[in-house]
């Protein structure tokens, strides 16, 4: 384990320090993530992990990239991008998202990212080696088809309501098989896989395999993981120490956390005035009491670190007095 000193944080929320002083950057904001997952052999190996891939149908190698921009534009002509996009050789395709906050249409985001990856996976496995190798009579054969597609949501909120399981698998089925008790997937080219990362560090204990390994670390930080002498395991730890940050990356953070910041201001100052209004009109505390309780609710969705809610508790009680 990466020894946390007594006192592990820094004046950056996103930076801890372990009991030799060395810096690492928490891999669970955008940014970090992406320096995380910056490596071929990293993102293969936290693949074949999740997915549980044996040796027939693991990942050998793959091409990646960053906030991928899908081709197909939502209203107002905003592209849609994909966190990590991922295609394998065998003509595999795959995206990875870090999912911070709870979202009201979180459901709906994860269909339309999974239709925009089937888009964009039909579209270059049109243009792969194995499809123009085909004769035009085989082309004309496989106009409809389309390559498996996963996609990869990383929670760190709850979403799974098993108190058993941290991840699932969701895929289309018959309603009528399902009731029958006896259903196999309709398409099994296409599937959602859900990590439940709060439910995950409730149910793993300490790290047994190489999913816990990248699992708690994304999850919690390089403080919460073993040292390791697996060169791949070790080049994912470098690769967050602060001074192999590039500066970039830094300045990055630095506007992410300003941005966050104000956000978390917006969240305070609306619910604080909504309580306060409600209070008023009910001639009563209990409104300004319940838009305080809608703020800590909202900024725990947000994601925001447990100092900075703790923090907020403590100016709402200084507001409440008032």
């Amino acid at each position: 384990m990466l020894m946390a000193n007594e006192n592990n944080t820094t004046t950056k929320p996103y930076i801890v320090k372990n009991a030799d002083g060395v810096e690492y950057l928490l891999p669970y904001y955008p940014a970090t993530f992406r320096a995380l997952l910056d490596d071929k052999d990293t993102i293969r190996d936290l693949l074949n992990s999740i997915l549980e891939l044996d040796n027939d149908h693991e990942i050998v190698d793959l091409s990646y990239a960053f906030e991928k921009y899908i081709d197909v534009f939502m209203p107002g002509d905003e592209p849609m991008r994909l966190d990590v996009w991922v295609a394998t050789r065998d003509n595999r395709f795959m995206n990875i998202e870090l999912q911070n906050r709870e979202h009201p249409f979180f459901l709906d985001r994860m269909q339309l990212y999974n239709a925009y990856l089937t888009i964009r996976g039909k579209h270059d496995y049109n243009r792969s080696e194995q499809f123009l190798a085909m004769s035009e009579k085989e082309k004309m054969a496989h106009y409809y088809e389309v390559p498996e597609t996963v996609s990869i949501w990383l929670c760190r909120f709850p979403i799974l309501e098993s108190r058993e399981i941290y991840k699932d698998t969701w895929m289309l089925y018959s309603k009528h098989d399902v009731k029958a008790g006896m259903a196999l997937p309709l398409f099994p080219k296409n599937k959602y896989i859900i990590v439940d990362l709060v439910k995950f560090l409730k149910l793993r204990k300490g790290v047994n395999s190489r999913e816990d390994f990248w699992l708690r670390l994304i999850s919690r930080g390089p403080l919460e993981v073993p040292e390791s002498e697996d060169p791949l395991l070790k080049n994912a730890l470098d690769r967050l120490r602060v001074s192999n940050a590039d500066p970039e990356l830094l300045k990055k953070m630095e506007q992410f956390m300003f941005d966050e910041m104000h956000a978390y201001d917006a969240v305070i100052a609306e619910n604080f005035l909504k309580g306060k209004t409600e209070g008023k009109a009910e001639g009563k505390s209990e409104g300004k009491t319940e838009g305080h309780a809608d703020a800590i609710s909202v900024m725990q969705a947000m994601g925001l670190p447990p100092e900075k809610i703790a923090e907020a508790k403590a100016r709402l009680e200084a507001l409440k007095s008032k």
